[in-house]
């Protein structure tokens, strides 16, 4: 079934597009939120806000392109592992900090619940990523049989 990949690279496309595109209408509050991790620091908020932005948007994108989804699904990953990582020590140690997600649905503390989330997506994106290139794409991969030579 190569519908599934295909729905699940969009799925997650459209989650990084509206984070992406969510901080960018919410910079402010984004750049408070950074600015309240505690494993952060403050003077790391203005550079990091524009490169997660972005770097989300070229997740999104990426995923959308069959030629570029299983490096933007690495990528997504490897994104997603590191806000879950930050996302939990965060929460350790600073408690009901402000998770900078999701400004226009709700801003919310960081919870479990929201480590819980980008694990979900992690597995979707590593799962993409895994997969072979002929399900990746939905198109038949060309293979090419080498005929043994005859020894001489």
């Amino acid at each position: 079934m190569r519908i599934i990949p295909t729905v699940s690279a969009w799925f997650l496309a459209a989650v990084f597009l509206f984070a992406g595109i969510d901080k960018a209408f919410h910079y402010d509050g984004f750049l408070n939120a950074l600015r309240s991790y505690a494993v952060i620091p403050i003077s790391w908020a203005e550079p990091l806000a524009p490169a997660v932005i972005l770097t989300e948007l070229w997740i999104g994108i990426g995923l959308l392109l069959r030629p570029w989804r299983p490096r933007a699904a690495v990528t997504g990953a490897a994104v997603l592992g590191l806000f879950t990582v930050v996302l939990a020590v965060n929460q350790a140690v600073a408690p009901g900090s402000v998770c900078g997600c999701w400004f226009t649905v709700t801003l919310a503390q960081s919870t479990g619940s929201h480590i819980t989330q980008n694990l979900v997506l992690l597995g979707l994106a590593l799962a993409l990523w895994k997969l072979p290139e002929a399900e990746m794409d939905g198109r038949p991969k060309r293979v090419v049989h080498e005929t043994p030579s005859a020894p001489i």
